[in-house]
C-alpha cells in the first residue's frame, strides 16, 4: 500500500525549456509554429527562476513516492548541460526522500561524449526520435537549412550505446514510411 496516499495516481507533465525551439525543421512537425504564440519572448527558454519553481511545485504536487521529469521540446538540448546539473541539483533538494528519475526526449542529433557521460552517470532514459531507414528518415525530417539529419541521429545513438545509457526509439508514422510497414518495422 503507498504510504503517500491509498488512491494516489501518478501525474506526468512533460517540461519544455526551450519552448517550440528546435535545431530541426521537419515538415511535419505542428510544434515549430507554437514559437508564433509568444512573439514578445524569441529565446523562449525557461529561466532559473522558472526551473527553481516548476521543480519544487511539480514535487510537491505528486502523491507518489516517484516523481518523474520529462524533459521535452522543440529540443531540450538546446539548453546546456549545466541546465540539466542544475535541475538534479533542485530535485535533491525538494525531494523529501521521493526517488526522482528523468527522461529527456530529442531529436540526438547534438549528443556528445559530455552529455551522454552526464545521462549515463544520472540513469537518465532517452527517448530518441527517429523515422526509420535513412531513405524514410530524412524524407521530412531535415534542419532549418534542408540539410539530412539521420547520419547526425545514427552518430547519437552510437554514443548513447558507447556510454551505456538506457534509450528507446520514437518514430512518427506518416503517409512515407506507412507505404513500407516491414522496412519499418525491420529497421527498429
Amino acid at each position: 500500500m503507498n504510504t503517500m496516499s491509498p488512491f494516489a495516481r501518478p501525474l506526468y507533465v512533460f517540461a519544455k525549456p526551450v519552448g517550440a525551439r528546435c535545431n530541426l525543421a521537419c515538415e511535419y512537425c505542428y510544434y515549430l509554429e507554437k514559437s508564433q504564440l509568444y512573439p514578445q519572448d524569441a529565446r523562449q527558454v525557461m529561466s532559473d527562476e522558472m526551473l527553481e519553481l516548476f521543480v519544487r511545485t511539480y514535487i510537491e504536487s505528486q502523491t507518489m513516492p516517484q516523481v518523474l521529469f520529462t524533459w521535452h521540446g522543440g529540443e531540450p538540448m538546446l539548453r546546456p548541460l549545466d541546465f540539466y546539473k542544475k535541475a538534479m541539483r533542485l530535485q535533491r533538494k525538494y525531494a523529501r526522500g521521493r526517488q526522482v528519475d528523468n527522461v529527456i526526449q530529442t531529436n540526438g542529433t547534438l549528443l556528445t561524449d559530455e552529455w551522454c557521460e552526464f545521462l549515463s552517470e544520472n540513469g537518465w532514459l532517452v527517448g530518441l526520435s527517429i523515422d526509420g531507414p535513412q531513405p524514410l528518415h530524412d524524407h521530412y525530417r531535415r534542419t532549418a537549412t534542408g540539410q539530412p539529419s539521420w547520419e547526425r541521429v545514427m552518430r547519437g545513438i552510437r554514443l548513447l550505446q558507447q556510454h551505456g545509457v538506457e534509450w528507446n526509439a520514437m518514430a512518427t508514422v506518416n503517409h512515407l514510411n506507412a507505404r513500407y510497414p516491414l522496412e519499418f518495422y525491420r529497421f527498429f
